[in-house]
């Protein structure tokens, strides 16, 4: 039993740990709101003309493109990039602070004349870009801004961080939506091949597989055409290389992961979220896969806890400033519209079914889980039984199986996709043409769990450890 003394050493250490998990969030925060500011300080007329080519390259694509890849189809979605373009154009350098916080659309000085707060379920819309089924046309009604419509009505949209603003801005003095694309490509070219070569070196030649076979089924070369689908990825990839090149050695890795759940609150429209802890955590679980059963389940809860209150609380915190700067009603507002989001029923006010939000999200996966996911399964297994053969007729040697509360980590990470489907469950469903690639996190975790069972992680392990 525990002394008084060491009963108190160890409240003042876990005060001094918690006491850097704050200072570190005031610090991102403030990164945030700085960053933030300095973009909204270029004048909108020097990247007006960059905006207008880019929504000539959206009126032409139209508000949805799909993409014929033979075994499914894959479909963008540019109404978001559209919304994305329109509140970058629409930040007056003049009120920096209140631009950035409300993130207007179809605001121009002198032309604006009604000022609408956020709506309860839906970003608002110019009334001709709404038809009677309550559908909007962010696309045209961007274009029409773009090409002297006069449109006097702007609408907030103050519930997300828009952090994308960031870089989007200053990428818009250069170049339009075009080289956006072409820019986007490349960064995901070179991350994608960067974490590969990393994870060949830090791990091994299987898990390189398993990450390649699962960013392959992503088609990020073709969610690189849309800038708000393809955020969350390159979050996801860049945090990955990150983990890798510090070979997941960290006196705090929960705070790693606190700090990815805030930059994800940060950039991201509420896309796909999950991908940054899905895809990035299992290589800090694997890179420290030799440890004992108790110091890796603890750090696993600790870093997905970590990344929940660094996600929630991070778009509190926008809630939060907006309201006590501008004397705003956001706080209620997005309240309610995360309980609509979270709710049961469709926009029509039917309820939903969980098992529904469930097969709505597979349906856009075509043959890809049902059928290529088991055959790649299979070969995992078939491939195992021909190394457990050899190893035991041939080398005369065990083949040395991870434990299986290991395994069961990553079986929990791969049921993640469903637990968020399941909690958002009327965002999952109404856009569950974006929202059903978080099953790549299943997909991904699922192949590390049997090559798990199977050993192979732990041969190469101790081949790598004892060379």
């Amino acid at each position: 039993m525990k002394s008084k003394e060491n009963i108190i050493g160890d409240i003042k250490e876990y005060l001094k740990d918690f006491s850097k998990y704050i200072l570190v969030f005031i610090i991102v925060l403030f990164v945030f709101l700085l960053s933030l500011f300095l973009s909204s300080l270029i004048p909108s007329k020097y990247i007006e003309e960059n905006v207008r080519k880019s929504s000539e390259i959206l009126k032409k694509d139209g508000e949805k493109v799909t993409i014929d890849l033979g075994y499914k189809e894959e479909n963008l979605f540019y109404f978001t990039d559209a919304i994305m373009l329109n509140t970058a154009y629409s930040i007056d350098s003049n009120y920096p602070i209140k631009s950035m916080l409300l993130d207007r659309k179809n605001y121009i000085p002198g032309q604006t004349q009604i000022e609408h707060e956020e709506a309860k379920y839906h970003i608002g819309t110019s009334p001709k870009y709404v038809d009677e089924y309550h559908n909007t046309y962010q696309v045209e009604e961007l274009y029409g801004l773009m090409h002297g419509e006069n449109i006097v009505d702007s609408y907030e949209y103050t519930r997300y961080w828009h952090g994308y603003l960031v870089f989007l801005r200053p990428l818009l003095l250069i170049m339009d939506l075009g080289g956006i694309r072409i820019l986007l490509q490349a960064l995901i070219f070179i991350l994608c091949i960067s974490l590969i070569i990393l994870i060949i070196k830090r791990i091994n030649i299987i898990t390189a597989i398993i990450y390649m076979i699962s960013l392959l089924l992503l088609n990020l070369n073709i969610l690189a055409n849309s800038m708000s689908d393809v955020i969350t990825f390159i979050i996801a990839l860049v945090s990955a290389i990150f983990i890798l090149v510090k070979k997941g050695q960290f006196i705090r890795p929960a705070l790693v992961f606190m700090v990815i759940g805030s930059v994800t609150s940060f950039l991201d429209l509420l896309t796909t979220p999950i991908v940054t802890i899905g895809l990035t955590l299992p290589l800090y679980i694997l890179l420290n896969i030799k440890r004992e059963n108790k110091d890796l389940v603890k750090e696993f809860i600790k870093s997905i806890i970590a990344w929940c209150i660094g996600y929630g609380l991070m778009w509190v915190c926008k809630w939060i400033i907006t309201d006590i700067i501008l004397n705003k009603n956001v706080i209620e507002n997005s309240i309610n519209q995360l309980l609509y989001r979270i709710g049961d029923k469709s926009n029509g006010n039917i309820e939903i079914p969980i098992l529904n939000v469930i097969m709505k999200n597979l349906y856009f996966w075509k043959i890809t889980i049902p059928e290529m996911l088991i055959g790649i399964i299979l070969i995992y297994i078939l491939v195992g039984i021909g190394i457990e053969i050899y190893n035991q007729k041939i080398k005369k040697v065990k083949t040395e199986k991870i434990d299986i509360i290991k395994v069961i980590i990553f079986l929990i990470l791969a049921i993640s996709p469903f637990v968020w489907y399941s909690v958002i469950k009327n965002h999952s469903y109404v856009h569950s043409f974006f929202t059903y690639r978080d099953l790549i996190v299943f997909i991904l975790n699922i192949q590390i769990a049997v090559t798990l069972y199977f050993g192979y992680y732990e041969n190469e392990t101790i081949k790598r450890n004892n060379n």
